[in-house]
Parts: C-alpha cells; structure tokens; sequence
C-alpha cells in the first residue's frame, strides 16, 4: 500500500468550509505554506471524506469499497448523510477500480504503512456473512498487504483503527493515550502491536484534568512534506507536540499544529476530514 509518508495531494469536502471553517482556513493555509497540493470534493454528503474515498493500494490503483456505515444507517436523521463513493469519484473525475465493492469498510478503519494494514475487528461485525478467515484473506489480497486486527472497544461506536494507531514506518508505530481511558483495552492493543512491531510508542499526558478530546492528536493529516496536529487550546496540546515530534524524527521541523475545536465536536480530527493520495505517477486524479 501507499504509505502516508508518500501522500502529495490531499482533498476534503467542499461541506468543510461552512461546516468548520476556522479548521478549514488554517489547514489549508498550512498545506499553502508547504506547497501541498489540495482540492474540494463536490457530490459529498458529509465532511468526513476519508470514511468513504476509495483505498489507494497502489500508484496508480484506487479501490472502492462498500460503504454503509451502521452508526448512520440505524437512524433516519443520519442516514441522509451517507455519501455515495461512486457518485463523489465520477462528478469529481475520479477512476477508481471496484474490486472490493462487496465488503463493507470504514476508510478510517484502514491504517496503513506501506507493507501492513491496521484494522480492527468491527469490519467482521459489518461484513457478517463471510467468516473471519475468508474476510481476512480477501483484505489482505485486495490490499496486498498483512492485516493486523485489534479488538474493537464496543464503548466506541465508530471502531475506527485512525482514532487508536498510526504509523512511523512498517517497524513502528505510536498508539494514542487509551490507557488514560481504559487500561485493560489499551493493554490488549498493546499487546497486539508488539507481535508485529518493534516499537509501540504510546502517547501520555501529565495533566491535572485529562480531556476527552486528547485521543485526537493521533488523528493527524499526514503528506510527504508536513505534518499537521490538532490542538485544543488545552495543556496537552504542548505535550503531544513535543512527543510526536521525538517519535517522527523525519518530520522535524515540519510538524506543525493548529486548532481544531469545531472540527472535533463533529466527533473526528484532520485525518477524519482528509483523503489523501500520492499523485506522483497516475493521471487517474485531474
């Protein structure tokens, strides 16, 4: 797969800008200083374009998937908000192979480095009909790379992999702060990881008062050349920073952070509200 550390283009709703538009502006005008090319995509229903925007496998190979969110399909007031994938690819020009359409994924329920896929296990509830071990081949198959599951913490309704894990490279990686949340669940995450990397950085806040947005830092939007962290106005907007940029040494100097506050009321941070694609050798994105 395409590692984050090759992403060159990124694209968002063309809804974000009335919907959040202080994240909005200092987003964009983060990806401007750096030169990062970016996009709004028209057609969409809601702002979090990374749950449903194809999955680049590969340069020039852009993978649908079947996207049918249970936390948004179970209520009519939601349901209005699922984006057609094949509708957004084709009003924006877009060409994107179907090979996966059948199952049922959460684009932030992927997170990839270049040779592995973190997932965790909610995609097996979403697709009941094919057993775990048949599941678990056709990902692996489609996404040509190995899949790793975590469990999914059923107090969290989205079981998204972006809100718990990200990648250094494909022997490291850096949990968010669950064990300030739950113990217990962040140990088994731990414990997983470790089978597959060989170092599992964990984020930690030496605060008075913990916040319930500090999970949030991990999901950060990631390119080639910048990195850009949310921040909240809180005591561990510092911490983070300083940590994150210890632990992604190749970034340094290029972190930057900004505010999310209006972003994270919707529930998600920069990763959430970002499609990112490396652009460098395919036509298939105008």
């Amino acid at each position: 797969m395409i590692p984050e550390t090759r992403s060159n283009r990124v694209f968002y709703s063309a809804k974000w800008p009335e919907a959040c538009p202080k994240s909005y502006r200092s987003v964009t005008g983060i990806l401007d200083k750096y030169g990062v090319p970016h996009a709004a995509l028209s057609s969409t229903k809601d702002i979090w374009v990374r749950d449903f925007m194809p999955i680049q496998v590969s340069p020039g190979w852009f993978k649908f998937y079947h996207y049918m969110p249970d936390y948004l399909r179970e209520d009519k007031q939601y349901e209005r908000r699922i984006s057609d994938p094949a509708e957004v690819c084709r009003a924006n020009g877009i060409h994107a192979d179907d090979g996966i359409s059948g199952i049922c994924i959460d684009g932030g329920n992927v997170v990839h480095g270049g040779l592995k896929v973190i997932m965790t296990a909610k995609v097996f509830e979403e697709n009941p009909k094919t057993t775990v071990h048949d599941l678990s081949r056709l990902l692996e198959m489609h996404f040509g790379a190995s899949l790793i599951i975590l469990p999914w913490d059923t107090n969290e309704m989205y079981g998204h992999a972006d809100g718990i894990v990200r990648f250094v490279d494909d022997d490291t990686v850096i949990m968010t702060n669950y064990h300030q949340f739950d113990p217990k669940m962040a140990a088994r995450f731990r414990n997983i990881l470790k089978a597959h990397f060989k170092v599992v950085h964990e984020l930690n806040y030496n605060v008075e008062h913990l916040s319930e947005n500090s999970w949030a830092y991990i999901n950060w939007l990631q390119t080639d050349k910048v990195i850009i962290l949310p921040s909240f106005g809180i005591p561990e907007d510092e911490q983070a920073f300083r940590q994150i940029e210890r632990w992604m040494p190749e970034y340094r100097g290029r972190i930057e952070m900004t505010d999310a506050t209006d972003l994270i009321q919707g529930g998600g941070c920069f990763n959430c509200a970002t499609w990112t694609i490396d652009n460098t050798k395919t036509q298939l994105i105008p």
